[in-house]
């Protein structure tokens, strides 16, 4: 899935679960975290291309990462009333979990799929919807932002926009 996909269904989906906007930002950050980090990585190597063509979708794309990280939300609250600075954490962590979860989730309907365990590039799981940047892609986008219009109406408006913008410039 492309970037754009990633961004506007992850921010999407913790603006329907109600989340605040610190929490939707860090969904929005969390929903490109694997394939910014992949790209990281493979930038610690001299063939950067070679480099990520071997890392991608490995264990940055392990949904079990970004589960625990969701899960770990849930069990900070009684760390971070102990340490006053670290109120704002399960914020954080809830956002950047649930966005992680939609990254793995919505490369899952990719023919590429993703790994089934951590370390390794098989066995993996694929629904095989659509392929990245393909008319059904972006459908699936159209699709799922009617979707998030009918439940969040207003809230949902500043992405669309953005949306919209990203695909006006990929058409042009």
């Amino acid at each position: 899935m492309k970037w754009v996909t990633h961004q506007v269904i992850g921010a999407g989906v913790a603006l329907l679960a109600g989340l605040p906007p610190l929490a939707v930002g860090a969904a929005w950050l969390g929903s490109i975290a694997p394939d910014v980090l992949d790209q990281k990585i493979a930038g610690l190597f001299p063939n950067k291309q070679k480099a990520f063509y071997k890392v991608h979708r490995r264990t940055t794309h392990w949904l079990g990462w970004w589960l625990a990280i969701w899960i770990a939300a849930f069990a900070v609250p009684g760390l971070a009333r102990l340490v006053p600075d670290w109120a704002e954490l399960p914020l954080l962590l809830a956002g950047l979990g649930l966005g992680g979860v939609t990254h793995v989730l919505l490369d899952m309907c990719t023919p590429s799929g993703v790994p089934l365990m951590p370390f390794s590039r098989t066995p993996r799981f694929s629904l095989n919807l659509c392929s990245t940047g393909s008319l059904r892609e972006y459908l699936f986008l159209a699709a799922a932002l009617g979707v998030m219009w009918l439940f969040a109406g207003d809230e949902i408006r500043p992405l669309l926009d953005r949306a919209l913008r990203s695909l006006r410039h990929l058409v042009s």
